[in-house]
């Protein structure tokens, strides 16, 4: 059966209707990110933190000092006050904080500093975060294996060694802890200048 102009014109027409549609969806999608990552106002915030403790068996080690805290995080308020050497925008995914600590006759204090992250995957040393899944978890791979959590949770390794020196030898524990708190909004965030 041969259709007339007047069908071909309504064809047409929804054809338009439809085309815009999308085109509206298409921008309103573009601005909404997918479940399980941060949007746009917000930021994930992933803590890793390396403690360093030793115990002195011989000879004699002058224990390393440190004390540069550059970050904070209140967990009740949700705000995040620290040095900040990269941009807040609609861009920024994830904020990584990395960490540590000296105690014993290891050393004592500690630093940190913060990193802002664009993109996934994400490396920085041999932790890379390679991304989130629709319910919120995030999945890094760190000495090559693969980690993932939810927010609010972690992932603790402990590592026992000897440290030999020309002029020591300490009993050394190193125990790492990768903490995701989950989101927080990036309104929450103050810039601030060095402190101790």
């Amino acid at each position: 059966m041969k259709s007339g102009p007047g069908f071909r014109s309504l064809a047409y027409a929804a054809m338009v209707i439809a085309l815009a549609f999308v085109g509206i969806s298409g921008c309103v999608l573009s601005q909404q990110r997918p479940a399980g990552i941060p949007q746009a106002d917000q930021y994930a915030f992933l803590d890793h933190h390396t403690y360093y403790s030793g115990t002195l068996v011989n000879g004699k080690c002058y224990p390393a000092v440190i004390n540069f805290s550059t970050y904070r995080l209140e967990m009740e308020t949700g705000s995040l006050e620290g040095i900040l050497p990269f941009e807040v925008n609609d861009s920024l995914l994830l904020i990584y904080g990395e960490s540590t600590s000296l105690s014993g006759d290891y050393g004592n204090g500690s630093s940190g500093m913060l990193t802002g992250v664009y993109a996934l995957p994400h490396s920085s040393g041999i932790l890379t975060v390679n991304g989130f899944t629709s319910d919120g978890t995030m999945y890094l791979t760190y000495h090559n294996q693969t980690i993932a959590l939810e927010p609010g949770t972690q992932w603790t390794d402990v590592m026992t060694d000897t440290e030999v020196t020309t002029a020591c030898t300490i009993n050394r524990t190193v125990t790492d802890i990768l903490t995701y708190y989950g989101n927080y909004q990036k309104s929450a965030i103050k810039k601030t200048g060095i402190h101790g």
